[in-house]
């Protein structure tokens, strides 16, 4: 979470994929904040809460988050840090006691000395106990000056919640200014795949030389083999600028996952930097360097002038629950520009679950689910592919919930009753084996 911006929100998603896993799937948004800042001095995430990094560790969410707050009540300027939280449904959140589990450095030489923000963790089961848990994170020193110096730092943990900081801080540090990433470094999202880690990232190149990259946000992206020394792609995988009125100034903030063989980015971007309502962005690719945006970017806007998420709607941290075979999110969501005092805004970590869910049709295209009368009075037929009869049927809500479920239906046309579900839109999903197809049912009694 940079002093400046990049702190973000999302509402709704058009999501593209590609080749195998062709889907669309629109994002439903909790109407308010599931884990919010203290707004009360001199807490330690009195200003804000943003940044979110969330994964499911066998049946629990994960969520390390940053701060921004005071060391204490003679602290002269706010810091950065990070804290934990966990939840069972991704929207009720227990903060950990001893928030931040992530504090600054000590020393006026330490890296992070300001402020340590932007996680990234993942869980390594191939490493020792002690650092089973991996985070990668935006680390900054200058002290309470409106300039950005973040280089990236390494720590590890054997539970998530205490960390050791690599002794050899930083990681990753900007390159000259021959280099496009040679401003500063941020937001970094890390994968391990085949004892390969794998890092995108935000940077900002404001060095003018000719370079495309030029006055602009970009994302980077790295290797590694232990995840200590990295290898900088020469070129930024993602640029800003070439979609027009919405990403011209900058590109940043992503958060990047693997569903079987595709890569899945969101990201913000603003197209001015004198407004600095970001926006989010998806895009696709089948090696994690080649890009294709989707052509409906942005594909989450900010919220309306009602919302809470008014003014930024960005950073998007996203995981793919395969058990609900969903999307979700979580994301960093703001409703003014100017912040005057400790109260009366919004600053927060919001939440959001795709209405659709992606699959993998074995069958032809042309193999849909049949649902009538739509909209039902309380009771409607399915009608099913006969290669599908012996599926199980869930009736999911906005939020992501599944309200019904119905298991090995053996048959091709089903009656379903749902006097117990209450007015709305909802998606009736199918699933058998690795096929899901999916249809929006709306109920009205």
């Amino acid at each position: 979470m940079t002093q400046k911006a990049f702190f973000k929100s999302i509402a709704l998603i058009g999501l593209l994929s590609s080749t195998s896993l062709m889907a669309q799937t629109d994002w439903i948004k909790h109407p308010q904040p599931v884990l919010s800042r203290s707004a009360t001095f001199p807490h330690w995430k009195g200003l804000a809460t943003a940044d979110a990094s969330v994964m499911k560790d066998n049946d629990t969410l994960k969520m390390w988050y940053s701060g921004s707050g005071w060391l204490t009540a003679a602290d002269d300027c706010p810091h950065v840090r990070m804290g934990y939280a966990w939840s069972l449904n991704g929207i009720q959140w227990n903060e950990h006691p001893n928030n931040p589990i992530l504090d600054i450095g000590t020393r006026s030489t330490d890296f992070d000395y300001d402020g340590v923000e932007t996680p990234s963790v993942i869980k390594d089961l191939s490493a020792p106990a002690s650092q089973r848990y991996k985070l990668w994170y935006a680390g900054r020193n200058a002290r309470c000056k409106s300039i950005n110096d973040h280089k990236f730092g390494y720590a590890y943990s054997p539970d998530g919640i205490h960390w050791t900081k690599y002794p050899g801080n930083p990681v990753l540090v900007t390159g000259d200014n021959s280099y496009w990433y040679n401003t500063f470094i941020s937001n970094p999202s890390v994968l391990l795949e085949n004892g390969i880690y794998k890092m995108w990232f935000t940077a900002p190149d404001l060095v003018i030389n000719g370079q495309p990259t030029d006055g602009k946000g970009n994302i980077g992206y790295a290797t590694s083999s232990d995840g200590i020394q990295w290898t900088v792609n020469t070129s930024p995988v993602l640029i800003a600028g070439d979609q027009a009125n919405w990403d011209a100034a900058s590109i940043a903030e992503p958060s990047v996952l693997k569903v079987g063989s595709t890569y899945h980015m969101f990201y913000s971007a603003l197209d001015q930097w004198t407004v600095e309502n970001f926006q989010v962005g998806y895009a696709w690719s089948s090696d994690g360097i080649n890009w294709t945006k989707s052509n409906q970017n942005p594909v989450v806007k900010i919220g309306s002038s009602s919302q809470w998420d008014r003014f930024w709607a960005s950073h998007p941290g996203v995981m793919y629950d395969s058990f609900d075979s969903k999307f979700k999110m979580w994301y960093t969501g703001r409703d003014i520009a100017k912040i005057n005092s400790l109260t009366g805004y919004y600053w927060d970590i919001g939440y959001a679950a795709s209405a659709l869910v992606l699959g993998i049709d074995e069958y032809s295209i042309d193999k849909k689910l049949n649902i009538f009368p739509n909209p039902s009075n309380g009771v409607f037929m399915l009608e099913v592919p006969v290669q599908l009869s012996g599926g199980e049927i869930r009736i999911y809500n906005q939020f992501g919930q599944i309200v019904k479920s119905i298991a090995s239906i053996n048959k091709v046309e089903i009656r379903i009753e749902t006097f117990d579900i209450s007015n709305g839109l909802y998606i009736v999903v199918l699933n058998k084996d690795t096929t899901r197809l999916s249809r929006k049912l709306v109920i009205n009694k």
